[in-house]
């Protein structure tokens, strides 16, 4: 339920500013289009080999919300929520996540590549936070090992 939680919030945050009053102005059927389009979803799956890994987010601007998890075969899988900023071609953000009953966090950094996103890896450490976060100044290497591919979000079972 608390994963849930964040993305129903997003979308009650996004239909509140929505549905304010807005002052009259005139309006071309372009601008109409762009105004009413507050948000969009992308789904993206890796399933090879016995492994998988599903993402869905939820956009708005540069901000992005959604769902995760990884399973990867004879090896403990996890889910969550991950919650973040896109940066021209590059997406930054946290995934929140539960796996085997803890809670952990860690950072998380994609590129868009086509329609794929292509997962960051790099040195990292535990922050004062207790989140696994990427080493200051770390060189990031985008690994095509795992590459998620665009999907109808229909195909995602979340």
């Amino acid at each position: 339920m608390k994963k849930h939680f964040k993305l129903i919030i997003f979308v009650l945050f996004v239909m509140g500013i929505s549905c304010k009053e807005q002052p009259e102005t005139k309006t071309t059927q372009d601008e109409n289009k762009a105004t009413t389009q507050q948000y969009e979803e992308y789904c993206y799956l890796y399933a090879q080999n016995k492994d998988t890994i599903a993402l869905m987010l939820t956009q708005s601007k540069n901000l992005v919300i959604g769902e995760m998890f990884y399973n990867f075969f004879e090896k403990d899988g996890s889910y969550g929520s991950f919650e973040g900023i896109v940066k021209g071609d590059t997406i930054f953000g946290d995934y929140d996540f539960e796996s085997e009953g803890t809670t952990s966090k860690r950072e998380l950094i994609f590129l868009k590549k086509g329609n794929t996103l292509l997962e960051g890896y790099g040195e990292v450490e535990v922050d004062r936070n207790n989140t696994t976060v990427f080493k200051s100044n770390t060189s990031i290497t985008f690994d095509e090992k795992f590459p998620l591919t665009a999907v109808n979000c229909d195909e995602l079972n979340f």
